[in-house]
């Protein structure tokens, strides 16, 4: 039998294998319980855009975060300065509401509908499976809870090295985990700059349009949904999966 060329997959996780409920990563169905989306979206969209980049800032300069307490506690603090900087009116118990929800509510993300299905076909064709993500501590019981997590051979997460992508420690992290070659790997993900620092290492990037299925990217090659992965293995692997 002729030897695949791609035996390993990496994968990012929003817009790629989930996406979020609210349409925002940030901003859950419980903020805009408390503000409405017609009141939020009619300020100035340079004034909401400086309002989240300054709130979020402590939270890449002080990325690395041990345990639930410490992202629950960071998320208060997020949405008290989005708060003070847009003088939206929340009171602190509205606060404490929003950024709790933000951490120990998972239905604030839904998996494509192919997700799993994708994971479990890789998986039966022994490809080695991991994900490459800025993210929470809250991810590691997320993906539990959604059934996704035991698919995963190893995750590559952010909070745990303190640093967000594309810093190569992210990605030479993955590539010792993956134990492959890296021209044997794809790298799925929804951002090309992410996708750019991937490919120095010679991993083969893949860009999910999972969030605009109508985005035009000509450096990459696209899937529209997990399941699109699939199919472009076959292709890849010279017709077999």
């Amino acid at each position: 039998m002729r030897e695949r060329l791609i035996n390993g997959v990496f994968f990012d996780l929003g817009w790629t294998l989930e996406r979020p409920a609210s349409g925002s990563w940030m901003l859950t169905n419980r903020f805009f319980d408390y503000v409405p989306r017609d009141i939020f979206y009619a300020i100035d969209e340079t004034l909401r855009k400086e309002a989240m980049a300054h709130a979020y800032r402590p939270l890449e300069e002080h990325h690395y975060t041990p345990t639930l307490e410490e992202e629950d506690r960071k998320f208060i603090q997020y949405f008290r300065d989005l708060n003070a900087f847009l003088k939206l009116g929340l009171s602190e118990e509205q606060i404490f509401d929003i950024g709790h929800d933000h951490t120990y509510n998972f239905s604030n993300y839904i998996l494509f509908e192919s997700t799993i299905p994708t994971l479990k076909t890789l998986k039966e064709h022994s490809y080695r499976v991991g994900v490459i993500s800025d993210t929470w501590p809250s991810t590691v019981p997320q993906q539990k809870e959604a059934g996704t997590y035991d698919y995963y051979d190893f995750l590559v997460l952010s909070f745990e090295l303190g640093v967000l992508k594309p810093n190569p420690r992210m990605y030479e992290t993955a590539l010792e985990y993956m134990g492959l070659p890296a021209e044997q790997t794809i790298y799925v993900d929804d951002l090309t700059m992410s996708l750019d620092k991937a490919q120095t290492y010679g991993i083969h990037g893949v860009c999910s349009i999972a969030d605009d299925p109508s985005r035009i990217i000509t450096e990459y090659p696209c899937v529209r949904h997990p399941g699109d992965v699939i199919d472009l293995l076959k292709e890849l692997n010279g017709g077999i999966l």
